[in-house]
């Protein structure tokens, strides 16, 4: 990377990924900070051929790369310049902790908390960090509500 400075945000299939990027955009245009988009490929659990566990590693990386571009065309499309990309095989924490050590012009990483409390899946990333990893990071977390609306998102920022 450059001199510029970037606000990290994760890309994934979440609802809330939108929120967090909407936020993202409009914090990008007020400081002038890039934003660099991250996914993770979690490691396969499987016991099966090299052949077929190829196979997967190349169908969960054509799906990462989906949701990158997903979310890259949506940042250019609100701030006019295309995001930074990272894809990352591994632990989703442990190389996120990775990206940020090594990327050191990114100073703040965005997520967005969801919002529905019946959800399973919700805020595993947030609960990770909060609770284990915060005092590891060298970056703060920002932490958007995902009922957070875009008119609501321009009036905060």
């Amino acid at each position: 990377m450059n001199d510029n400075r970037y606000i990290l945000v994760i890309a994934d299939e979440s609802p809330e990924m939108e929120i967090a990027l909407e936020y993202a955009c409009a914090r990008s245009k007020k400081t002038s900070r890039k934003i660099i988009i991250a996914t993770f490929i979690e490691p396969l659990d499987v016991l099966t051929t090299q052949g077929v566990t190829e196979i997967m590693k190349n169908e969960a990386r054509e799906e990462a790369e989906k949701i990158l571009q997903k979310a890259a065309s949506y940042v250019k499309e609100k701030t006019g310049e295309m995001p930074a990309l990272a894809v990352r095989e591994g632990e989703t924490i442990t190389e996120l902790k990775k990206l940020i050590d090594e990327e050191k012009n990114i100073n703040v990483l965005v997520l967005a908390a969801n919002s529905d409390p019946k959800s399973k899946e919700s805020n595993v990333i947030i609960n990770s960090l909060v609770s284990q990893e915060i005092t590891n990071l060298r970056v703060p977390v920002m932490i958007v509500p995902g009922n957070f609306s875009k008119d609501h998102i321009a009036l905060i920022t």
